[in-house]
């Protein structure tokens, strides 16, 4: 028997004829790809003026070259300005939302979350304890701010300092959400910085998925609108009582390869600052230092912003396959599927008297088929008639084949 090769054979996923559709990765004919183009990019590092320094040591937030680089390709993805100074190279989203909670706050203290919210995330903040998790209803626009409200108005007086500027955090994913795939509105994001600022919070965005957009612009065929504007631009530094609430938690791993292990904080001066004078930056220098220029060619060579638009395209016509797949299969007996305009993931409601878990019972035996179940993707537990699917690693045919062998379980249930 192989030996995996990778996290997911190493759970027991992606077996051969078997349809893993929660993992939530790129799929291998995108990977060889960024091989080629690193490969490309390593040749010319190698061709820079002391570039054995990129395996050195190396400065806390990232250099100037790589953060320029980096900020020039967000500024193209996202059609807004992105500041080479606001950003600080990290080892990617995962660690970088460990990195802020433990940077900031005490296990005592408290963390809001969208209900439902990224799985992982909810596992582990119940697991590992690191702060205190609160579940707030998500809407179709967004977090339901009455409910936020209401929490941070219970939190207790917190003697803030330099150090420690914040009393709570709330954890967000804004664009294209993991798992129900819903933008937050214009009216909500002002609403958060304001709630933000009054209570004295730090919101962290998991901005993962930002440059994944599915939307058709209709003004220039083969092309895709950008996503709505990400939080941290709401959190405008003019504004007479700004403060620095918002971290922009990026990540390569959705749009190159996770492998690389690298991402960014988009950040308020004073978070960089901050940053700058912890334990792992003291200790460990920048971050994936070497992969950060390695990473900082190909952005350069515009092959990144090329395949993210490959990626689009395909992503799309995926996302669409099972769409179209559950509603013409499942729609009569009143199970709903979303409807995004970007990201990984399709949100799949069963009707209330139906639980995933035994869904995924069945789908595993007879189709071969798993996926998330949605309890799993709320801090408290609820959601058991949900369903998460991920549309990002295999290609349309197997997409369409594994959604269908879904379809099939679910129908025997119903028709029982």
């Amino acid at each position: 028997m192989a030996h995996p090769l990778n996290d997911f054979e190493d759970n027991g996923l992606l077996k051969p004829g078997h349809y893993s559709l929660q993992v939530g990765a790129p799929g291998p004919e995108s990977l060889k790809k960024i091989a080629d183009y690193l490969d490309d990019a390593s040749k010319k590092l190698r061709e820079q003026h002391r570039f054995e320094e990129s395996l050195q040591y190396g400065v806390v937030p990232g250099t100037h070259s790589v953060r320029e680089a980096i900020a020039q390709f967000l500024t193209r993805q996202y059609g807004q300005p992105v500041e080479r100074d606001d950003l600080f190279v990290t080892s990617g989203a995962s660690s970088g939302v460990e990195v802020l909670m433990k940077h900031y706050f005490t296990q005592e203290q408290y963390i809001f979350a969208e209900n439902p919210t990224y799985p992982v995330f909810a596992m582990s903040i119940n697991k590992d304890q690191v702060m205190k998790g609160v579940p707030i209803p998500i809407e179709s626009d967004g977090l339901n701010l009455k409910v936020l409200e209401e929490k941070l108005k219970e939190l207790p007086e917190t003697k803030l300092t330099p150090r420690r500027p914040f009393r709570a955090a709330v954890y967000l994913i804004p664009t294209h959400h993991n798992p129900t795939g819903c933008c937050y509105s214009p009216e909500k994001c002002n609403k958060l910085v304001k709630l933000a600022r009054k209570y004295d919070v730090l919101i962290i965005c998991d901005d993962v998925y930002n440059v994944l957009s599915y939307k058709a612009d209709v003004s220039v065929p083969g092309k895709f609108e950008y996503s709505p504007q990400r939080l941290f631009a709401y959190d405008r530094k003019t504004d007479p009582d700004y403060k620095g609430n918002i971290i922009s938690n990026g990540s390569f791993a959705k749009i190159v390869a996770p492998g690389l292990r690298m991402g960014w904080y988009e950040a308020p001066t004073h978070v960089i600052t901050s940053l700058q004078d912890c334990y792992l930056a003291n200790s460990g220098s920048g971050q994936t230092y070497y992969v950060a220029h390695l990473v900082a060619e190909a952005l350069k060579s515009g092959s990144i912003d090329n395949h993210v638009q490959m990626l689009r395209t395909k992503h799309k016509e995926r996302m669409d396959v099972a769409i179209s797949t559950v509603e013409e299969n499942l729609s009569k007996y009143g199970v709903t599927i979303t409807h995004p305009e970007g990201g990984y993931f399709l949100w799949v409601k069963l009707p209330e008297n139906m639980d995933s878990a035994k869904i995924l019972e069945l789908s595993k035996e007879r189709e071969n088929v798993t996926f998330v179940k949605g309890n799993l993707a709320s801090i408290c537990g609820d959601f058991s008639n949900h369903i998460r699917l991920c549309i990002a690693y295999y290609e349309v045919d197997d997409i369409r084949k594994g959604v269908e062998g879904l379809c099939r379980v679910i129908k025997s249930v119903l028709e029982k």
